[in-house]
C-alpha cells in the first residue's frame, strides 16, 4: 500500500489575474463550496464521469469527502480541490494507485467559468508532481471522451501521449487513452 496520509493538505497555489487559486486537499469544510460547483458543472461532467464525482448536494458532497477520505486512508486515491475565495472551481485527482505497479489515473473537472483559463494544466501539474515524488509512481493514465477537444489539448498539454481507443471504456462509452510516463 501507497501512504496517502503524509501527502500536503495544500499544493502550491496557482497564480491568476483575479488572485490566488488554492489547492487544498478535500475536506468536509468544503462540502458546500463543492456541492455548489457540482450543480455548476453537472450537465458537462455527469455523461462522462457520473454523478458520484459531482454533488449537487451538500450531503452527497459531504458523502463523497467522507470516501475520498477513506480512499486516502487506503491508498487508493487523493482528491484536491480548486477554491478561489470560498467557491470551489473544481477537483483533481489521483486515483486506482496500484501499489505494485506504480500507477495510477488523473482526472479532473471544472466549473465552467474556470474553463480556458489554464487551471486544468496547472492543476495537473500540481498532480504529477507529487505522483512522482513523493509518490514514487512511474505512470499516470488520463481518459477523455474521443470528441472532447479540450481534454486532449489538455492531454497534449502535459506531455501525455495518445495510447489507445478503449471501447465503452467510461460508462459504457468509448474512451482515448493517454498516458504519461514519469521520469524520476
Amino acid at each position: 500500500m501507497i501512504d496517502l496520509t503524509t501527502l500536503p493538505v495544500r499544493l502550491a497555489p496557482i497564480f491568476t489575474d483575479a488572485g490566488p487559486v488554492k489547492i487544498i486537499r478535500a475536506h468536509h469544510k468544503y462540502a458546500l463550496a463543492l456541492s455548489e460547483a457540482g450543480k455548476l458543472a453537472c450537465t458537462s461532467i455527469k455523461p462522462w464521469m457520473g454523478s458520484g464525482l459531482t454533488p449537487t448536494t451538500l450531503r452527497h458532497a459531504e458523502s463523497l469527502i467522507e470516501t475520498f477520505e477513506q480512499q486516502r486512508k487506503i491508498g487508493y486515491g487523493i482528491t484536491y480541490l480548486l477554491m478561489w475565495n470560498e467557491q470551489c472551481l473544481g477537483m483533481g485527482l489521483l486515483n486506482y494507485i496500484h501499489p505494485v505497479h506504480l500507477n495510477a489515473n488523473l482526472g479532473l473537472w471544472l466549473v465552467p467559468e474556470a474553463r480556458g483559463r489554464g487551471l486544468a494544466v496547472k492543476l495537473c501539474e500540481r498532480l504529477i508532481e507529487i505522483a512522482r515524488q513523493p509518490l514514487g509512481l512511474n505512470r499516470l493514465e488520463y481518459f477523455t471522451l474521443p470528441d472532447n477537444q479540450a481534454s486532449i489539448k489538455l492531454a497534449h498539454a502535459i506531455g501525455a501521449k495518445k495510447e489507445a481507443l478503449c471501447k465503452r471504456r467510461i460508462l459504457n462509452q468509448d474512451a482515448l487513452l493517454f498516458s504519461l510516463l514519469l521520469n524520476h
